[in-house]
């Protein structure tokens, strides 16, 4: 186990660069300082930069500010002419997603393990480090501070690793049965306290991804959200976005935010019954004395940050016994349905409806409508520890159509630390799956990507798939 990491949001931070303080020289010669400026007015009229100045003017300038100090201007120009290298520290800015790529996300809290960069390797080119958590100190009086238990050095040299810069490395904040931010400080305020604590830590993080949720025991503090940590997560995440330019993504569960929700129904409990299981399908969820689901709590976080404060939405279609579940493990079965047309037809309406908008009733803001547009849309996966009654196996095929018929953002995965599991490898299923969608899926054969038992790809079939891309 590794201590906990913190920043209180007010300390001073030790990594700031400081500008030198210069000696007092005697007053230099008036004509020296014209014939300095005058050089170096002339080198900058005729090249772009300080850095191709020619040697001369260079040696001149030099033997001109020797026997004493010069102005401003002509000591920032003889620091960055005789820089070679740009030695001067850049201001720090997170890396940005590559343009045209889809995401591929993972979570992990394991940076020791070989795991990681093995699944990199396989197409990973975001990893959600799980997790932190808003907490305060025991000074009095008590100071917000970020906490972890992970190993930050080892996450620090995950970054560095040689080729792995187009990487981006998220701090997810919570997890199921995680503690919920301490009233008493503002959004803005935690915004500070995460940026002084990556600043601190030789900024590790690109940003933060929000994950709580509540908890196993349904009469705990956390089965429910409050208004102010809903507050919270808005306000940080819209600091963190619009003042520090951090990367901001948020991973609900399905009921947390619910696109396919029949009605505009809100609530702050995280220990609700799935209504989407009709009461002949429920033994499955009596059995489990499960109760664990919410009611579009996240929709709140986006309404009230806007959904340009968001760079993705990760949708937990994992969540156990979602409405996922039931539609394609359970209707699916029931109906005789084809399990892979089942989930690319649940992904397809969930992407439509994201997009198309839906209704909630939210507290303080009256009825509003939610959208999520398909590039900030992500849908959320289990691999190798997925049972298939409670918790959805996506099928390799269904993947594939994902990335042929639906233009969203990418996919998301729990966790890289279950890579390998019953042999599935996720990320590199994901991956292929990306390089066949780059091909005409009309000219792929059976053995690229198979057609279902059921589909029959003549003009009217055509036709359908380019209405849906159309909708969207």
């Amino acid at each position: 186990s590794h201590q906990p990491s913190s920043c209180s949001a007010n300390q001073a931070s030790q990594t700031q660069n400081q500008s030198p303080r210069g000696a007092k020289h005697p007053q230099q010669p008036k004509q020296n300082l014209q014939l300095a400026n005058s050089l170096a007015r002339a080198s900058v009229s005729n090249r772009s930069s300080w850095r191709t100045m020619d040697m001369a003017t260079a040696l001149v300038l030099i033997l001109l500010m020797a026997s004493s100090s010069c102005s401003v201007p002509c000591l920032a120009l003889a620091k960055d002419a005789t820089s070679s290298s740009g030695s001067q520290q850049k201001q720090w800015k997170p890396r940005q997603q590559v343009k045209e790529q889809p995401l591929v996300i993972g979570y992990s809290h394991d940076p020791k393990g070989d795991k990681v960069l093995r699944a990199i390797g396989h197409g990973v080119n975001v990893i959600c480090w799980s997790f932190f958590y808003l907490d305060v100190d025991d000074q009095d009086p008590p100071k917000p501070i970020i906490r972890t238990d992970l190993d930050l050095s080892a996450i620090k040299a995950v970054r560095d690793a040689a080729g792995k810069d187009h990487v981006l490395h998220m701090a997810a904040i919570g997890g199921w049965n995680g503690p919920h931010p301490p009233p008493g400080f503002s959004g803005a305020q935690w915004a500070q306290t995460f940026v002084d604590f990556n600043k601190q830590n030789g900024y590790i993080f690109d940003g933060l991804d929000w994950d709580l949720e509540g908890h196993d025991d349904r009469t705990a503090p956390t089965s429910a959200f409050s208004l102010n940590t809903l507050d919270v997560m808005a306000d940080m995440s819209k600091a963190l976005k619009d003042q520090h330019g951090y990367i901001v993504s948020m991973a609900p569960a399905e009921s947390y935010l619910d696109v396919l929700a029949p009605d505009h129904q809100f609530s702050l409990d995280l220990n609700l019954f799935p209504r989407w299981w009709e009461k002949p399908d429920r033994q499955a969820l009596q059995a489990e004395n499960f109760s664990h689901a919410g009611r579009q709590c996240y929709a709140y976080v986006l309404h009230r940050a806007g959904t340009n404060s968001f760079d993705w939405v990760s949708l937990q279609l994992y969540e156990s016994f979602s409405r996922f579940a039931y539609e394609t493990i359970v209707v699916a079965e029931r109906d005789g349905e084809n399990i892979i047309s089942a989930q690319m037809d649940a992904m397809r309406r969930r992407a439509v409806a994201a997009f198309d908008g839906f209704d909630v009733e939210l507290p303080k803001y009256g009825k509003v409508r939610i959208q999520v547009p398909p590039w900030k849309l992500v849908f959320g996966f289990a691999n190798g520890w997925a049972d298939g009654i409670k918790v959805v196996k996506v099928e390799r095929r269904a993947l594939n159509r994902l990335f042929v018929r639906l233009k969203t953002a990418g996919v998301m995965f729990w966790t890289i630390d279950e890579e390998g599991n019953n042999g599935l490898y996720l990320a590199k299923e994901v991956n292929e799956a990306i390089e066949r969608s780059k091909i005409d899926w009309h000219d792929l054969n059976d053995d690229v990507l198979p057609d279902d038992e059921n589909e029959v790809h003549d003009d009217d079939d055509e036709d359908d798939d380019q209405q849906r891309r159309d909708e969207l």
